[in-house]
């Protein structure tokens, strides 16, 4: 059965990551990978307003009561 594309994507990922780090966690590069992503859509997002921080705070300590916000 022929792979998907996502599948041949994750496989070509995996390759390079064994070739170019060598003996690394593949989940560490992964999580890397992930958090720059995040980092780079962080950076473009325009700056909250007060009152959206508010409500982004309020949501949180509805998640995690101990967080503060």
């Amino acid at each position: 059965m022929p792979l998907t594309a996502e599948q041949r994507r994750v496989r070509a990922q995996r390759a390079a990551d064994a070739r170019h780090h060598p003996g690394a966690n593949p989940a560490d590069l992964e999580r890397e990978r992930t958090d720059r992503a995040i980092d780079v859509i962080v950076a473009r997002a325009p700056t909250m307003t007060p009152e959206q921080a508010t409500r982004i705070g309020r949501m949180f300590a509805y998640i995690d009561p101990d967080a503060e916000g």
